[in-house]
C-alpha cells in the first residue's frame, strides 16, 4: 500500500531488495540511486550495525510513503524531508547557496548517518532546542558549524521519527567528491565536540556509513 504525499519519502534498501520495493511502486515517479558502502563506523551507541563495508544500497525516493506489506522488503532506513525547523531567514538565505547533489563517480563519496536522540531531547520546549542551532553564550550553534563547509558539501536530511518503522529520528544524506573527505571529518569532529556543540550530548546512537555513489 502507498499513500501519496507532496514530500518526497527516501527508502534506502539492500540492492537485492530494491527491485521488489520499486515494483510496488508502479507507474509512481521515482528516482532510484545505488552505493557501494567502503566503511561503516559507530560514533555514538550501540557498536553493532546493520550494514558493513562491501555492501551495496539503493536509495528510492517517491512522493509516495510505503506502508508494511506481507512479504516485502523492509528498508534498512526511512524518511522524509520537511520544512526547516530551527533557521533563521538569514540561515535559510546562506543554504540556499549550498551546493546540490553530484553525478555518480568513483570519486562521489555519499555518508549515510542516522541519529537516534534521547527522550530528555524531546522534552526540551521547542525554544530550548532552537537554541542548540544558534548562537549563545559564547557557542556558534549547530547552523554556524556547518556553514562554512557548504560549499563543498551538499546535505539533505530525512525525518524519521514518526515514521513507527524506524528505530532512528534521523537520517542525514551527505555528497562530496572525495578530495573534500577530510574537510567533512573536520565537520563531524566539531558537531560532536561537546564543548563547541552541547546538542551532541543529547545523541544517544549514531553511526556513518561511507559509500561511492555508483549510479
Amino acid at each position: 500500500m502507498t499513500t501519496n504525499s507532496e514530500h518526497t519519502w527516501a527508502y534506502f534498501f539492500r540492492a537485492d531488495d530494491a527491485p521488489a520495493a520499486v515494483a510496488r511502486l508502479g507507474a509512481r515517479p521515482h528516482t532510484v540511486s545505488e552505493y557501494r558502502v567502503e566503511e561503516a563506523r559507530a560514533a555514538k551507541g550501540d557498536p553493532a550495525l546493520p550494514v558493513a563495508a562491501g555492501a551495496r544500497l539503493v536509495r528510492v525516493e517517491v512522493a509516495a510513503r510505503l506502508h508494511p506489506a506481507a512479504g516485502a522488503p523492509e528498508p534498512l532506513f526511512q524518511g522524509v524531508p520537511r520544512h526547516l525547523e530551527y533557521t533563521t531567514g538569514a540561515q535559510k538565505a546562506e543554504l540556499a547557496a549550498s551546493r546540490g547533489p553530484l553525478a555518480p563517480s568513483e570519486n562521489t563519496l555519499a555518508v549515510l548517518i542516522p541519529i537516534r536522540k534521547s527522550a530528555a531531547w524531546w522534552a526540551l520546549p521547542l525554544d530550548a532546542r532552537v537554541e542548540h542551532f544558534r548562537p549563545r553564550a559564547g557557542l556558534q550553534g549547530h547552523t554556524a558549524i556547518g556553514a562554512p563547509f557548504t560549499d563543498r558539501i551538499y546535505r539533505k536530511l530525512y525525518h524519521s521519527r514518526y515514521a513507527t518503522e524506524s528505530e532512528y529520528d534521523f537520517v542525514t544524506y551527505f555528497e562530496f567528491d572525495r578530495a573534500h573527505g577530510g574537510a567533512f571529518r573536520e565537520l563531524l569532529a566539531a558537531l560532536r565536540d561537546p564543548a563547541r556543540n552541547p546538542e551532541w550530548g543529547f545523541v544517544e546512537r549514531e553511526f556513518e556509513l561511507w559509500a561511492v555513489r555508483t549510479k
